[in-house]
């Protein structure tokens, strides 16, 4: 399902963090932009001027998981969709991501490029929750891995 080239999109997402650990890596901006970039002209969405950004711990994660899912536990991302002109929210937790790229054998810009695609695409209305959406939502998300020149996210790393 290659969707081709549109236009280039002009939303730059707002980036803050609140946490150390993320500044020993001063290329995340650039990352997170470029897999914003993409995912936005992948899908060809050009109705939004502005996405935040909170890169964060696990214990701020987890509270935010707590009140709004009412999930008491951290997790890698959170995404809250928004009012136009401002696509929504997205949060990261350092300390869960960091153990996934452990026990994923990920590296930190791949990974991450794959957090904020997929966080983009549920502030865009997709969803995993049904097979036929999940794979729709997958096949998506692996193009526009390709098109940044990393893998396939879902096949396993030996």
């Amino acid at each position: 399902m290659r969707m081709k080239k549109y236009s280039k999109n002009d939303l730059v997402p707002d980036i803050i963090i609140d946490f150390d650990e993320w500044e020993k890596h001063s290329e995340i901006y650039s990352v997170i932009e470029k897999a914003t970039e993409q995912t936005l002209i992948f899908v060809n969405n050009t109705q939004y001027d502005e996405l935040s950004i909170l890169l964060t711990s696990n214990k701020n994660i987890a509270a935010l998981n707590k009140k709004f899912r009412n999930i008491n536990k951290a997790t890698n991302i959170l995404s809250f969709k928004s009012e136009m002109p401002h696509l929504g929210d997205i949060v990261l937790s350092y300390e869960y991501i960091s153990a996934e790229l452990i026990q994923q054998s990920k590296n930190l810009n791949e990974h991450l490029s794959h957090l904020i695609i997929h966080g983009i695409l549920h502030l865009l209305d997709f969803d995993h929750e049904i097979e036929s959406n999940a794979a729709e939502m997958e096949e998506i998300e692996i193009n526009i891995m390709s098109n940044l020149g990393y893998k396939n996210p879902y096949l396993l790393r030996e």
